[in-house]
C-alpha cells in the first residue's frame, strides 16, 4: 500500500490551485484613446498579459466611466483627443480626492508633452507612439506592481 502522508492528494492540489488563482489580483485597465484600432491593440495586449480593460474614446467618456464604486487600477491614455484631451483628463483625474492615486500611463506620439507630464509626476510612466507590444505589456507589469507595494506598505 502506498504511503499517502506526504503527497497531498489530487483533491488537494486542486483545492490548492484554486487558491492561489483566487489569491491573484487581476488589475482593471482603463485604455482612453480616439483611434479604435489602437484601443483595440492596447486591450488585445492587456487582456494577453491577464488585465481587465475597460475602453473609452476621450477624456469625457472615461470619466463617466469611473465612480468610487468602479475605480480603475491603471489608467493608459493618448493626449492628444477630442472632446477632452488626455492632458485635461489627467488634471481631473490629479484633482479629484478618490482619482488622485490612479496611475497613469501616457501612450501618445506627443512624447514633448508625454514628458513633461512624468518630469513634474503627474504620470508614471510614458510609452511612445507607435509602440512594442512587449514595452507596453512590461511598462504596464510594473506600474501595476508598484501600486500593489504601495498598497501593502499602507495596508
Amino acid at each position: 500500500m502506498k504511503d499517502r502522508r506526504f503527497s497531498p492528494s489530487l483533491d488537494q492540489q486542486l483545492l490548492n490551485r484554486q487558491k492561489a488563482k483566487a489569491e491573484i489580483k487581476v488589475s482593471v485597465i482603463l485604455v482612453v484613446d480616439d483611434d479604435s484600432a489602437t484601443r483595440l491593440l492596447v486591450r488585445s495586449i492587456l487582456e494577453i498579459a491577464g488585465h481587465e480593460v475597460i475602453e473609452a474614446p476621450h477624456g469625457s467618456a472615461a470619466l463617466s466611466l469611473i465612480s468610487p464604486q468602479r475605480l480603475p487600477d491603471v489608467v493608459v491614455t493618448d493626449l492628444t483627443m477630442p472632446i477632452l484631451d488626455g492632458k485635461e483628463l489627467i488634471a481631473q483625474l490629479r484633482s479629484g480626492p478618490v482619482t488622485a492615486a490612479i496611475p497613469i500611463v501616457v501612450v501618445s506620439g506627443n512624447l514633448v508633452e508625454a514628458w513633461t507630464l512624468k518630469a513634474t509626476g503627474l504620470v508614471e510612466a510614458v510609452v511612445s507612439k507607435p509602440f512594442d507590444a512587449a514595452n507596453l505589456a512590461q511598462c504596464i507589469r510594473a506600474v501595476t506592481r508598484d501600486q500593489s507595494n504601495r498598497r501593502h506598505r499602507v495596508a
